[in-house]
Order: C-alpha cells, then structure tokens, then sequence
C-alpha cells in the first residue's frame, strides 16, 4: 500500500475515538472560575461546550457568576429575568472553546493537518 494511503488511513482510524474536551468550572464564593478551572473530557453525547454567566448590578456594584463545562443540548442566548439579572449562555463544539479569554482555540489536529497533508501530497 502506497505510504501517503497508509498514512490518511492512518490518520482517520487515530481521531475516530476522539472526544471532546471543555472547560470545566464551578465557581468560588466570589463567582470567579479563574482558581477552580479544569479540563474535562466530555462523556458521549455531550457534544458542545457552554458557558452561562448571571449578572446582577445593584447601584454601582456589579456580581457576576460564570459556570461552564459540557452540554448535551445548547443554544447561545442572552436573557433578562424580572428580578433584573442578565443570564447568558454561550456554546461551542471545539476543544477548550469555553475558555475565559473567549479566543477560539481549535484543535490542535485541525490546525496541523493542512500541514501533514502539504508534505505527504507534495
């Protein structure tokens, strides 16, 4: 068998197994993810990553809460409750997408791919 077939074979049989990884936070006392976040490989079926953060403003004060981990079902939206709070939910279905600096941070297999299949197909 030729090696560059040998090699995408190769390839396809490694990510098949492949599962999804987010962010995993519960916040602290202060509502904070930042000394409490961890990787989590999601379970099947959990197919997305989310983040929901609540906001609750009182006078000049403003408390937020952010939990984020792995969902089955998730659909980006932006809520106001009639108690005041903002309630958002954000949700996306690559590796460490949820992450606090909300840069998108794709596969490292989807970034260097293009690369492998450069100097194999060259």
């Amino acid at each position: 068998m030729d090696l560059r077939v040998s090699v995408v074979l190769l390839f396809f049989f490694l990510t098949g197994g492949y599962s999804l990884q987010c962010y995993l936070c519960i916040p602290d006392l202060t509502g904070s993810c930042e000394a409490t976040t961890t990787v989590q490989t999601c379970e099947a079926g959990y197919t997305q990553c989310s983040s929901s953060t609540v906001e609750q403003t009182s006078g000049s004060t403003k408390v937020s809460v952010t939990t984020k981990g792995c969902a089955k079902k998730c659909k980006r939206a932006t809520a106001q409750t009639p108690e005041g709070m903002t309630v958002s939910l954000h949700c996306c279905d690559t590796d460490l997408c949820n992450a606090a600096d909300g840069v998108f941070k794709g596969s490292f297999l989807l970034l260097f791919s293009p690369l492998l299949f450069y100097f194999l197909f060259q």
